[in-house]
């Protein structure tokens, strides 16, 4: 039986909006050693030689008409589309697990000087991983009050070369094609009262190391039970769990829907980001409950229940350069 850390009693969360901008690795180009920008980088680069004994550590840069896109700028890209019709945020949540280009400004101090939007309670939080989308849910049901707007920015780029790779897909031979990881900004509306996708925060699951049970068997059963508290009609998983448990576009985890494995994992932005290109494809429709699951790669899975009120405003932007914080 999985141990299920959640609150007995749920408060929801309503999305009215969500807005994603992605940037894959074949986006990035490798930075020479004299690369300009050297001395904001310099920590990032000490602490892998001081800490984990790395030695010729190559950055990576993304790229936009010939300038830098950062962390910081890749949600601001996010979040200009999301407050197109807002003046002031009441709630704003900024999470992100890699650090950014820039290590001594951080993304939500640039983001709050370079707009012209106000925001009174700005909060951010940090090494989640893929666990940020969904934990931070939770955040906003301790912090949104009332009539309040909020806002979750959940933003990824890896730096250091050494970042860059695959999730590999133990114990799923007859796919054998690897998950890579690419890089990523989720903005959400939110508010408590009213909204398109009501959202409850389930909590989270800690996959025990039972003998004899391979990570399909514990994740199924999770799913399982899971599956039976959110009445779910569909169910979408973390891009790299998937792969763990062998799901493909045939396959069913009964009696509910689940959704093929997607070539990348969008980290804490993942879930989201295949909520809503299935909304968009009209897969998941008005009057239907989806099951959520993050996973750190390890032993915890995060949890939430969405059921769709009605189509939100769903927004897939392209990269550009009018906007940024560096």
């Amino acid at each position: 039986m999985p141990d299920v850390h959640s609150l007995n009693r749920r408060t929801s969360v309503f999305v009215n909006h969500i807005c994603w901008v992605t940037a894959e690795d074949h986006l990035y180009t490798l930075d020479k050693p004299d690369v300009e920008d050297y001395y904001y980088l310099s920590p990032h680069i000490y602490m892998e030689e001081h800490y984990y004994g790395k030695s010729t550590l190559r950055t990576r840069s993304l790229l936009s008409a010939g300038r830098r896109v950062t962390a910081g700028d890749l949600a601001l890209i996010a979040m200009e589309s999301l407050s197109e019709n807002a003046e002031q945020w009441d709630v704003l949540i900024l999470a992100q697990t890699y650090p950014d280009r820039y290590a001594m400004n951080p993304p939500l101090a640039r983001i709050l000087e370079s707009t012209s939007w106000k925001v009174d309670y700005p909060l951010a939080f940090s090494h989640l991983g893929a666990l940020a989308g969904l934990e931070g849910i939770q955040a906003a049901r301790w912090t949104l009050m009332g009539d309040q707007r909020g806002a979750l920015v959940l933003t990824e780029q890896r730096v250091l070369e050494s970042e860059r790779g695959f999730l590999t897909r133990q114990g799923c031979s007859q796919t054998g094609i690897p998950v890579e990881r690419s890089d990523m900004a989720v903005a959400l509306d939110l508010s408590r009262e009213t909204g398109a996708l009501e959202v409850d925060y389930m909590g989270k699951v800690f996959m025990n190391s039972a003998e004899g049970r391979s990570i399909s068997e514990k994740v199924s059963s999770i799913l399982e039970e899971l599956m039976k508290s959110c009445q779910a009609n569909h169910v979408i998983v973390q891009s790299s769990l998937a792969s763990h448990i062998c799901i493909d576009g045939e396959q069913q985890l009964h009696p509910v829907k689940t959704f093929g494995i997607p070539h990348r994992d969008y980290q804490s932005g993942d879930v989201w980001i295949q909520l809503g290109e299935q909304l968009q494809n009209g897969s998941i429709r008005p009057g239907e409950r989806v099951l959520l699951v993050a996973w750190d790669g390890g032993c915890l899975l995060s949890a939430s229940c969405a059921f769709v009120t009605r189509q939100p405003n769903l927004s897939k932007l392209p990269l550009h350069s009018e906007v940024g914080t560096t």
